[in-house]
């Protein structure tokens, strides 16, 4: 099998598991050089489907173990042109709640934080050690003038695996209104946040809230 059908392959393995999304082509790969690429014709093992705030899908994610790291495939639309922060938040709701830094009440509050296994407690790049910085920062995607956008990403310290403490499924996942500029703390600037997924086992079907 080629390289380009087993990337086809698994593009539709994900499409099929988080419903109907954008069909676009990916974006160049973020972050570090790919650590290894999944397993031809393995399926991803989490997904999440992406809301706005008035509950509307608004694209979907999904997650591929892929060595000792996971893959993340991620497509939007209806966001602004031009780059917005994209992290794995700490709780798996997306509903209105405290800011952590004011709080006050804001949309996909009640997602918290980013998620931090590695009890970092600092906001930094994709890629990064546990240690260093929270583990579910991933790199800004990039909507195009037609407000969609993709992203592909390889994060080598979160798995998809249910039961391990850097696993992304009870999760979320936000986009956020700006561009991640990974150095303000504690989410580097990145503004509201404007879409929330709570990221499923693939086999379930992910909730709308």
């Amino acid at each position: 099998m080629t390289t380009s059908s087993v990337s086809a392959q698994r593009l539709a393995l994900a499409a099929a598991a988080f419903g109907s999304l954008l069909v676009a082509g990916c974006a160049a790969p973020a972050g570090p050089a790919a650590l290894a690429e999944p397993a031809p014709g393995r399926g991803p093992t989490a997904v999440a489907r992406l809301l706005d705030a008035q509950g509307r899908p608004m694209g979907g994610a999904s997650f591929t173990p892929a060595g000792s790291g996971v893959e993340v495939m991620v497509e939007v639309t209806g966001v602004s042109p031009g780059l917005h922060g994209f992290h794995v938040h700490e709780n798996g709701v997306c509903g209105p709640g405290p800011d952590a830094a004011t709080g006050q009440e804001i949309t996909f509050g009640a997602a918290g934080g980013h998620f931090d296994p590695g009890r970092a407690r600092s906001h930094g790049k994709p890629g990064q050690p546990p240690h260093q910085a929270h583990a579910g920062e991933l790199p800004n995607i990039e909507a195009r003038a037609d407000g969609t956008g993709t992203l592909r990403y390889l994060s080598p310290w979160l798995t998809a695996e249910q039961g391990k403490p850097n696993s992304v499924v009870g999760r979320s996942l936000v986009v956020h209104e700006k561009a991640d500029d990974y150095q303000g703390q504690p989410a580097g600037n990145s503004g509201g946040r404007i879409l929330c997924g709570v990221i499923v086992p693939a086999e379930a079907r992910p909730p709308r809230g």
